[in-house]
């Protein structure tokens, strides 16, 4: 058998196939791949960057394995376990967000030109807690504006108390501030000269010290951005793009 450990950590191994669901049998025909096997070829995907075609097949076909990633994908199982991991290993009162462009061949749904960076992508947004771990992903057009990437976090996130949230200068608005400030949450962003010029009375403060936990977010977008797959986006449906992020969030989540 192919050694496992020369991709992902065996123990780390071990902890998805516990989680991930068996694969369904039917009444005829051949028996199921063992779910190490397809777990292996899908993470050769995932990590390596390799097309499906060219997986180093050790018990599975290239072909089961992606039939089996498809089955998992349109069982809803990537999110629900991200979901279900980020409640038991995220603390959100101190939080950041920020948002990643990954390049992308000019798909009809998820892409669009960034003009920022100059390049066509799909966006990924991410909350990150305290420690840098990832506690909601949101996707969309790279050519959204991160200011409206935050309202979908607040609202998954919702009923969790978030009383910091760090930003970088692009989150500038007046009415998010105040709407949150409302919620019992506060914004830590540093100010641009010229911003809220209008605002009477005391500017807005400015924590130097909590918002170092801005920059563990740089970190986890490092850590996904490991995974080669989700570099560069080749599915052309988005929502199995999706399920390889929600792969390698899960990943990150089991190895910290």
């Amino acid at each position: 058998m192919y050694d496992v450990s020369k991709i992902i950590d065996p123990c780390l191994f071990n902890q998805l196939l516990l989680l991930l669901p068996d694969p369904q049998q039917k009444k005829t025909g051949r028996h199921r791949c063992l779910k190490e096997a397809l777990l292996f070829g899908i993470l050769q995907v995932l990590i390596n960057g390799v097309t499906w075609k060219k997986i180093i097949e050790d018990g599975a076909s290239s072909s089961s394995c992606h039939r089996y990633f498809q089955e998992l994908q349109r069982r809803g199982w990537p999110k629900g376990v991200f979901t279900q991991l980020q409640l038991k290993k995220t603390d959100l009162t101190l939080t950041a967000s920020d948002t990643s462009t990954a390049t992308s061949f000019r798909f009809r749904y998820g892409t669009g030109w960034d003009g920022k960076h100059r390049k066509i992508g799909t966006k990924i947004s991410l909350l990150t807690d305290r420690g840098g771990l990832p506690a909601d992903v949101v996707f969309g057009r790279g050519s959204i504006h991160d200011l409206h990437f935050l309202p979908s976090h607040l609202e998954n996130t919702q009923g969790r108390r978030k009383r910091i949230i760090n930003l970088d200068k692009g989150y500038t608005s007046l009415d998010l501030r105040r709407s949150l400030r409302n919620s019992g949450t506060r914004i830590n962003m540093e100010m641009r000269t010229g911003d809220y010029t209008r605002k009477r009375g005391p500017k807005f403060g400015f924590d130097k010290e909590k918002y170092k936990a801005r920059f563990l977010i740089e970190k986890c977008f490092g850590w996904l951005k490991a995974f080669k797959r989700i570099r560069l986006r080749v599915e052309f449906k988005l929502s199995s793009y999706k399920a390889f992020v929600y792969l390698a969030l899960i990943i990150i989540l089991l190895r910290n």
